[in-house]
């Protein structure tokens, strides 16, 4: 998932919901900031992602004593939990519970975070969250769920939303999960087999790579994992330097290296430009061999990703229904099971550095991925058996634009994946933010916040 917005309506309701508590609650913030959470980062843990339909990835963690189930996304900046407080919700995990409790702490705001597939009403608290054995914050700020229009929240093997990114959100003045942890580098890396799952590492990868074997990109803004995205095309034989290409000819964009989204997700126009480039897809997925590797380049870096990661095999999914099916830009005719098409979402959002795209956990199953909050960088590595990083080779040093130049370096990449498209995670940005014209902040509705 990616960047959210709160309404003005809702900052209004939490102020008259907590007015009658505004003392206490920032007598406690403060009396729990000057505690500061408590961090044993000694060590780096690498934490298992268990794989549902390889739509989702989720872990269990600590938050009051309860052990509950979240995706962690690095795409967003804040703890958000399905909770007890959400009495007409359903919940297929464990929900937290603040009255099991004896860390929780009152805060009292209310507010409304948007995501791309719906709204959630939240309240804000102070616990005590852990992941694994050395793992601890206390005070740590996050929000219950009290109400939600999120489809994908009433099936989801998931109850938590572990935002993982690089700062905090616009205006918002409490610690990160990341900044209370004390952790300035993680790593995230998917198992490309079907149902395999994938791994998090909190702190340093152990490995042999040095720096120049990596591709490293820069983060631009403050806010989210994102870095500066060009010349993104399917290689073909009609190809001449002519050739528009999108984020090509000097128009910048910006891709967001996203855990929480399903799928990978662009601008429409961009879509139907590379529709054009790439030849039908079997319906069974039998010249898979045949289709061309995906390129692009990220802060200079070329990379590439083959069709088994930018193509998918629906095995489940809610025939009848628009909302899932809306998202997807190839769109069959005829909805059916068992059937290979491309894994693009669409969504329409411009930044300050052009048009946004995500990339989501097809790309993490294909580069080994190290995000480091203290230096602002990103570092790509080839991901190989076990999630193990490998030396990352530029793609224009392969030898040919067949599938054959990505396989030779995935020797593990196995079949195109089975997905359950009820499953799907979308992004949390949506077409209705506009971009307000101010460096870097975004308007949805009476809101703004920063990219």
């Amino acid at each position: 998932m990616a960047p959210q917005a709160r309404t003005s309506q809702s900052r209004a309701l939490g102020l008259i919901v907590g007015a009658c508590s505004v003392s206490s609650a920032r007598s406690l913030f403060l009396s729990r900031n000057a505690r500061g959470a408590s961090s044993d980062n000694a060590t780096s843990y690498r934490q298992p992602l268990h794989n549902f339909q390889n739509m989702q990835y989720y872990a269990d963690f600590d938050v009051g004593g309860q052990e509950i189930a979240g995706i962690f996304d690095t795409g967003s900046f804040e703890l958000l939990i399905r909770s007890t407080r959400c009495e007409h919700c359903a919940h297929p995990t464990p929900a937290y519970n603040h009255l099991l409790s004896k860390s929780y702490a009152e805060n009292g705001t209310v507010t409304k975070h948007v995501f791309g597939s719906g709204p959630c009403v939240s309240v804000m608290g102070y616990e005590t969250v852990s992941v694994g054995p050395d793992l601890h914050a206390k005070g740590q700020a996050f929000w219950e769920i009290m109400d939600h229009r999120i489809p994908v929240l009433d099936t989801a093997k998931f109850a938590a939303i572990v935002g993982i990114g690089p700062n905090f959100a616009y205006g918002n003045k409490e610690q990160t999960l990341l900044m209370s942890f004390g952790v300035d580098e993680f790593s995230v890396c998917l198992q490309k087999s079907s149902g395999s799952e994938g791994y998090l590492t909190w702190g340093p990868e152990k490995t042999d790579l040095v720096n120049k074997d990596y591709a490293t990109a820069k983060v631009h803004g403050k806010h989210h994992w994102a870095a500066k995205l060009e010349n993104v095309h399917f290689p073909h034989d009609a190809m001449t330097n002519e050739t528009v290409l999108p984020c090509g000819a000097g128009q910048e964009c910006s891709a967001i290296i996203d855990s929480g989204t399903s799928l990978i997700a662009a601008p429409t126009a961009a879509l139907a430009a590379l529709s054009q480039m790439i030849p039908p897809i079997a319906e069974d997925c039998s010249n898979l061999h045949e289709l061309p590797v995906l390129r692009f380049v990220i802060d200079g870096n070329p990379l590439e990703l083959p069709p088994q990661a930018y193509v998918m095999r629906v095995t489940g999914a809610a025939l009848e229904a628009n909302d899932v099916w809306d998202i997807l830009f190839f769109k069959p005719k005829i909805r059916k099971l068992n059937m290979c098409m491309p894994a693009f979402m669409q969504i329409d959002m411009q930044s300050n550095h052009g048009p946004v795209w995500i990339l989501g956990m097809p790309f993490f199953r294909f580069y080994h991925t190290t995000f480091d909050r203290k230096n602002e960088v990103m570092r790509f590595s080839v991901a190989g058996p076990d999630c193990a990083p490998r030396p990352y080779i530029r793609a224009n040093a392969l030898p040919s634009n067949k599938t054959e130049s990505m396989l030779a370096v995935h020797s593990d990449v196995g079949a195109v994946l089975d997905v359950d498209l009820r499953a799907l995670v979308p992004p949390s940005l949506s077409e209705m933010m506009d971009y307000k014209g101010k460096e870097g902040v975004y308007k949805f509705g009476a809101d703004e916040f920063a990219l």
